[in-house]
């Protein structure tokens, strides 16, 4: 029998119904906890909801008619009596959507803007199981360049909205995220950086280009579980909002041959519609990590999904360009030698002062050291960030 979409049959070692029998499922990425969805599909099923965990919201009652829509990575899709959409989460993937949809501050935030929250749902041991939203047609972008531009303006203004609700950059979980991915998914490849003050966590959202909502008001995103190999290979921390970005550029690349051009229109869209400190001064430097690191974690996050779901075409697709990562890299390694002009010049400058006072050097000598050292640390800091490679 065929699995369905949501089930990771790229690293399931055990199979559908000894998984469902014993609530809980063996991967090569580690195990996840999920729930018997076979029932779901019986309106009777929804008119005696089940007694545990937390209903919250609206839910349907008298339920007459259930219709399977879809089924994608994300769980299933369906269609109630045609006054709701549900979104049915096999796996136990924590509680990202209820939680924005259920904490007013958040919720009230994102009123008016266009992303599609759930009005209700059933939430249990912190993972969310049913999603109800207002009835919607699925689609997904059809990645023309303007459209895509202007889910990109979107997606800042959602982004923009919720930083009253920021981190601060929190680095280490963030390289022990890419960590954790390069361990699991070993691509031959390393990168760390340390990221400015100004990338900060925000609340998640986990915006997808293939899954949007087609309403009378136009496109509008869809708020979305945590994807199953995120959560089976990392820690669920806050990401930035060029995190999101760089997934949405990654995304589109599968479709398009994307330029220079077109990641500096990204790039440019998102800087306009977000908070200037974000983007601006060396928030994206590359030498900082900016744009590129996150590029990197997207691709990571590519190959995880393609490993999970047995996608060999994304999985190419992705080593392909991690092949790419070393020279970008090597350019990093010949900057870092710019960098040490500054140590050489902090050396020049404690070698003319000691000379001075252990009078060692006449004072002229002293300060023909000290001024060429300046000199020279000035000059290796500004070719240092000449060479910085461009964030597209």
């Amino acid at each position: 029998m065929e699995e369905p979409a949501w089930w990771p049959s790229g690293i399931a070692q055990q199979s559908r119904d000894e998984a469902q029998k014993e609530g809980e499922l063996r991967t090569s990425f580690g195990r996840v906890q999920l729930w018997d969805t076979t029932e779901v599909l019986d309106p009777s099923w929804w008119n005696s909801p089940p007694g545990n965990g937390v209903q919250w919201g609206e839910w349907p009652t008298d339920v007459e008619q259930i219709d399977l829509v879809s089924e994608d990575a994300y769980g299933l899709l369906v269609r109630i009596d045609g006054a709701f959409v549900a979104r049915i989460c096999p796996f136990f993937v924590g509680e990202d959507v209820s939680r924005m949809a259920r904490f007013e501050p958040w919720n009230v935030s994102l009123e008016s803007l266009p992303l599609l929250l759930p009005i209700g749902g059933w939430t249990a041991g912190e993972h969310d199981r049913v999603l109800i939203y207002p009835a919607f047609e699925s689609t997904g972008s059809t990645m023309e360049h303007e459209q895509v531009i202007s889910l990109v303006e979107t997606m800042s203004g959602l982004h923009s909205v919720l930083a009253p609700f920021e981190t601060p950059n929190t680095e280490r979980l963030w390289n022990e995220r890419l960590k954790a991915m390069e361990d699991r998914l070993k691509p031959h490849t390393m990168w760390r950086a340390p990221h400015t003050a100004a990338t900060v966590g925000l609340p998640r959202l986990n915006l997808d280009l293939h899954h949007l909502a087609s309403t009378d008001k136009g496109l509008l995103w869809i708020a979305l579980p945590r994807p199953l190999a995120d959560h089976l290979v990392c820690q669920p921390e806050r990401l930035p909002s060029l995190s999101g970005l760089m997934r949405l550029e990654r995304q589109w690349a599968m479709h398009v041959e994307l330029n220079a051009d077109h990641r500096e229109a990204i790039l440019t869209t998102w800087g306009v519609h977000t908070p200037p400190s974000w983007s601006k001064g060396k928030a994206l430097s590359t030498a900082l990590g900016g744009a590129w690191v996150w590029r990197y974690n997207a691709v990571l996050e590519q190959l995880s999904t393609a490993r999970c779901f047995g996608d060999k075409e994304l999985e190419a697709t992705s080593l392909a360009w991690l092949g790419e990562v070393s020279r970008l890299q090597a350019r990093l390694g010949t900057l870092r030698m710019w960098k040490s002009g500054l140590w050489v010049a902090i050396t020049g400058l404690v070698v003319a002062f000691f000379g001075h006072e252990l009078e060692t050097f006449s004072s002229l000598q002293s300060m023909v050291l000290a001024g060429a050292s300046l000199a020279f640390g000035v000059i290796t800091n500004r070719v240092y960030w000449a060479k910085d490679p461009p964030p597209y």
